[in-house]
């Protein structure tokens, strides 16, 4: 890690909400037309700790109704304690995707050093299936990572488990397993094991 790679995410870990919007807001942009433009949606980007308890709420119960079974299914577990903690870790950025003033979806993520690299890693990406397959997850994906760039972050690095489908969607746009991600194993029966998760990364510099 260099000094200015510390600098970066030292300085991503103290922005204000304001700060942030400032510097960054005009990437939270819905282009027009495709398929999500029938509903009047808004973006607002804060951090973590400046989410009102009703949009907090929202965000948990994504996640909870999204991925409580496939937690449940791994290695991990699921715990509602852990997982509001680690929404909550310091230096966590939030794009939240508003309808009629509610919380319809999110994506959060966090500038820090991985494996010795500056990236920007993508928390959570979490839409209700209603709203899928209408290019919201890509929008909020390409805010991120315009974001990230804008900032001089060179990679963008994903967590997802095996047995999640959103691990096609984030390979179509070019993210794959890093070097320290779990990998798949052959069994001398022939088959094959998959890992309870994949680590994904894509170069964004």
């Amino acid at each position: 890690m260099t000094l200015d790679q510390n600098r970066l995410v030292s300085a991503f870990a103290s922005i204000s909400s304001e700060r942030l919007t400032n510097l960054y807001g005009g990437s939270l942009r819905l282009p027009a037309g495709g398929t999500h433009a029938d509903t009047a949606f808004e973006l607002s980007m804060r951090r973590w700790d400046d989410l009102s308890s009703e949009e907090f709420t929202a965000c948990f119960d994504l996640v909870k109704n999204n991925l409580m079974g496939m937690y449940k299914n791994s290695t991990m577990g699921w715990s509602p304690r852990k997982k509001m903690a680690e929404m909550k870790e310091s230096g966590l950025i939030y794009i939240l995707l508003k309808s009629k003033s509610a919380t319809v979806g999110f994506i959060s993520f966090m500038v820090t050093i991985e494996e010795d690299e500056c990236v920007v890693y993508c928390y959570e990406l979490q839409l209700p299936e209603s709203l899928r397959g209408r290019g919201l997850g890509k929008v909020l994906l390409s805010i991120m990572e315009d974001i990230a760039v804008k900032a001089g972050v060179p990679k963008a690095m994903v967590t997802v488990f095996s047995s999640n489908p959103a691990q096609h969607f984030y390979r179509s746009l070019g993210y794959n397993p890093v070097e320290h991600s779990p990998r798949a194993k052959s069994l001398r029966n022939g088959v094959v094991k998959q890992p309870s998760y994949y680590i994904l990364g894509k170069s964004l510099l």
